[in-house]
């Protein structure tokens, strides 16, 4: 009988643990610091971001963009654009972005003025719309569009950082959804006899 109750109460305990285990994991897994919980807890009460976590999102950005740099570099050499001005007018964009990186993570530094560097956060946001604008086209291949959608993460938090509503190149995004929206009436284009 002493038998009975200790295997019942070792797998009653064993379920229990099986049970609490997802609760003690999910736990822990909101002190890693990419979480999204995180850089939402990282949000000030003021609507302000840490200081440092805005530093480790540029310094994220200045690495994001120079992978970028060098992978539309190696897209263009492969493609039918090779040689041409258009490459050249893609590559100069795409180059002016991370410059404008380097110069925002250089004058930010560890500071604690957001001020300080305000122009060269609006620079950056400027020349990643130009720089989105001229390589978009390239973003069929998956590794572009991939590495520019975290850039995009990084610029939204640069922007709410500085003050703005977020990066969003509105022309782009107003364009694409008019293009879905006129896919959805294909029915309306069909020859209707009278």
């Amino acid at each position: 009988m002493t038998n009975r109750r200790t295997l019942s109460f070792s797998t009653l305990a064993a379920a229990l643990l099986a049970l609490c285990l997802p609760a003690v994991a999910a736990a822990q897994w909101d002190r890693y610091p990419d979480n999204q919980r995180n850089r939402d807890r990282d949000y000030g009460r003021n609507g302000r971001y840490d200081d440092r976590y805005v530093r480790d999102s540029i310094q994220r950005l200045d690495r994001l963009s120079k992978d970028f740099e060098r992978a539309v570099d190696r897209e263009l050499d492969r493609s039918h654009e090779d040689g041409t001005r258009h490459e050249d007018r893609v590559n100069n964009e795409v180059h002016d972005f991370r410059r404008a990186v380097g110069d925002l993570k250089s004058r930010f530094g560890n500071g604690r003025d957001l001020n300080r560097s305000r122009n060269e956060a609006q620079r950056v946001l400027q020349t990643a719309r130009e720089a989105e604008r001229t390589s978009r086209h390239h973003f069929r291949n998956g590794r572009l569009a991939n590495q520019w959608s975290q850039i995009r993460q990084e610029l939204n938090v640069i922007a709410q950082a500085y003050g703005s509503y977020g990066y969003n190149n509105d022309d782009y995004y107003r364009n694409d959804r008019n293009r879905r929206s006129n896919n959805n009436d294909w029915w309306r284009r069909l020859p209707v006899p009278y």
